[in-house]
């Protein structure tokens, strides 16, 4: 502003301005003694700040120890694309001419076969065993494995620069998957271009930016591919289950953006309509949502009835904090008294009804109506419709119990429900699919070693597994308790729950047995992997564990989870392999379809001999 009124007026000075500068011309400046130019270094043995010596040690450790944490990440890179350029080369080892042709017995599927069409287009001429034998070999799930053999095998077939890049250290994994995910979808002629252009501007980006850029290049250069991306998204859609802590998880559906965005709208709209109470916006959408799906015949849809399969220790019901599990899950004790209470199967905390009055709604446990029983008994003779001369009659107390913790006539009315709950004869009227079972379990193994129900022990009953049965597949209760004893898949890593499983003889019928501890749970494929899949061996071992060996030699071993825990330790002595169980079960061991039978293994026979003469020929193998 002075310099443009100076311009103004060149040849004298303002009042103001001369009074100013007179001001300034007779003042003096005294600096302090302690100081120190701007940018000047301390004097020496002084600290300008409190701490700032401390300061600066933490601020050059700290990059000490970040620069170790970018020499690590840069190493990871580079291991990873060593990772990389080895998967590709298994996948090349492990063709899918390996595999039986679709019209041979023992063959996938036609379920299969259609699975197998969504497979993702770098594995369709792999085998279809190679991701079990990664998935064992790194300890990963069998969809981890499958993506990064995928994500291996782009890399090394379709984007050369980009594993260049990897080797160098100047791009991570992470970055390498949004190229894979992305530009290796594109034609050949213009795969090169996207990914010069892409790694060119790679520097200083995070790999969401990069994916960014990358859905931008691929839109601009080839708009088909992202119609067929697009497709084939549509195609992968799904719900899927995800167990998290404290009892809850996360179910979530992958669905097109407009869908998703639709149903999310329809159940806010449920949720608003909803009168206002103590629940958040979210709680009542949830909510809603549970309504829509578990009780369709109030919104004009045929029923459908859900089943669950509790697994919970009798303490847990009586009070204690042993969690149980619902279909295999873990949930916390409380979660699983709460569950009972809402299915009718305990007596909620706040029901004063005396102990002495037994409610309408509970299982009866006195005679019954000819109303057939909608569960087997566990022995094959019929129940009867007295009650047995030492079971109370309904109403009748227990005496001598009493709940840990819970004293009072509460705890005494859920000790009456439960065992009028284990003592029932008929499911009328009540949300079981089966009546109770009380399994024994083995305190030091964490075993089941009998299943048996209360009307069984009354009996006299002995404690102990199913016996055998004389055909190809399990009787009822041979079936349930292999399946509770597994309760899921015994492959190294699977968790597919028993429902959807096999039960597989490790030692092949008829030769082996169809008893409890010649079966066990191995969802369809791992079941077809077992016989089929050239070059892997299953031998059954003496306390139950399951010694799994593939091609290349690595020995992984399985035993069912104990009770209690999740974990599968084994006993002493589980690693001495089973007499007589060296059968070859899988590949080329096994005879194709018209060239003989398996060689025996119990007892011993002959190669090429017939089954036993005593074996029924009742059900045949499913391949």
């Amino acid at each position: 502003m002075f310099e443009r009124l100076a311009t103004l007026t060149p040849d004298h000075d303002s009042r103001f301005e001369s009074q100013l500068r007179a001001l300034l011309d007779g003042a003096e400046f005294e600096l302090a003694a302690g100081f120190l130019p701007h940018g000047s270094p301390p004097c020496p043995g002084a600290e300008q700040v409190p701490g700032a010596a401390r300061l600066q040690r933490l601020l050059d450790e700290g990059g000490d120890h970040l620069g170790r944490a970018a020499a690590a990440h840069l190493a990871a890179a580079r291991a990873a694309a060593e990772q990389a350029e080895a998967l590709a080369a298994f996948a090349r080892c492990r063709p899918s001419s390996l595999d039986r042709p679709d019209t041979e017995i023992g063959a996938a599927a036609a379920r299969t076969r259609a699975a197998r069409a969504g497979r993702p287009a770098a594995l369709t001429e792999v085998s279809e065993w190679a991701v079990d034998e990664v998935a064992v070999a790194l300890q990963l799930t069998s969809a981890a494995a499958s993506a990064l053999l995928v994500d291996s095998v782009l890399l090394v077939d379709r984007l050369p620069a980009t594993l260049a890049a990897l080797h160098e250290g100047r791009i991570s994994w992470r970055h390498a998957q949004v190229m894979t995910d992305l530009v290796s979808r594109l034609p050949d002629e213009l795969r090169p271009t996207a990914e010069a252009r892409l790694l060119s501007r790679v520097g200083g980006k995070t790999h969401s930016q990069l994916r960014v850029a990358a859905r931008r290049v691929v839109m601009r250069l080839d708009a088909e591919a992202l119609v067929e991306r697009v497709r084939e998204a549509v195609r992968g859609r799904r719900v899927v289950l995800h167990p998290g802590d404290d009892g809850m998880a996360t179910l979530s559906a992958v669905l097109p953006i407009p869908v998703a965005r639709a149903v999310l709208d329809a159940l806010r709209q449920y949720a608003e309509a909803v009168d206002d109470d103590e629940r958040t916006l979210a709680q009542r959408m949830v909510d809603c949502l549970v309504d829509l799906v578990l009780r369709p015949g109030e919104h004009g849809m045929p029923p459908v009835q859900a089943r669950l399969t509790l697994v919970a220790a009798v303490e847990t019901l009586l009070g204690s904090d042993e969690p149980g599990e619902v279909d295999g899950d873990l949930v916390p004790a409380e979660m699983v008294r709460q569950l009972a209470e809402a299915l009718g199967l305990l007596p909620r905390a706040e029901d004063a009804a005396p102990a002495d009055e037994p409610r309408s709604d509970e299982l009866s446990d006195g005679p019954q109506s000819d109303e057939p029983l909608s569960d087997e008994p566990l022995s094959d003779e019929p129940l009867s419709d007295e009650p047995l001369s030492d079971e109370p009659r309904s109403g009748e107390s227990v005496e001598g119990e009493r709940v840990p913790g819970e004293p009072g006539r509460a705890g005494e009315r859920t000790v009456q429900a439960l065992a009028r709950l284990l003592r029932s004869r008929s499911l009328a009227g009540s949300a079981l699919a089966r009546r109770p079972h009380v399994g024994l379990v083995d305190e030091l193994s964490g075993q089941l070693v009998a299943l048996t129900d209360a009307v069984g022990l009354r009996r006299g009953q002995g404690l102990g597994p199913p016996p055998e049965s004389s055909g190809y597949r399990p009787e009822r209760l041979l079936d349930g308790f292999v399946r509770l004893r597994d309760r899921r898949c015994r492959f190294p890593g699977c968790r597919a729950r028993p429902v959807s499983c096999d039960l597989d003889h490790e030692v092949p019928w008829p030769w082996g047995p169809t008893s409890h501890d010649n079966l066990c749970c191995l969802c369809r494929h791992h079941h077809r992997l077992s016989h089929q899949a050239p070059g892997w061996r299953l031998r059954g071992l003496a306390g139950g564990g399951l010694e799994w060996t593939t091609p290349g030699g690595i020995v992984a071993t399985t035993h069912p989870p104990r009770f209690g825990a999740d974990d599968d330790a084994p006993r002493a002595g589980d690693d001495v392999p089973r007499a007589g169980d060296d059968v070859p079960r899988a590949g080329d061991d096994l005879p194709r379809a018209g060239e003989g039978v398996p060689p025996p293994a119990r007892p011993p026979a002959a190669a090429g001999a017939a089954p036993p003469a005593d074996v029924g020929q009742d059900d045949p193998p499913p391949f």
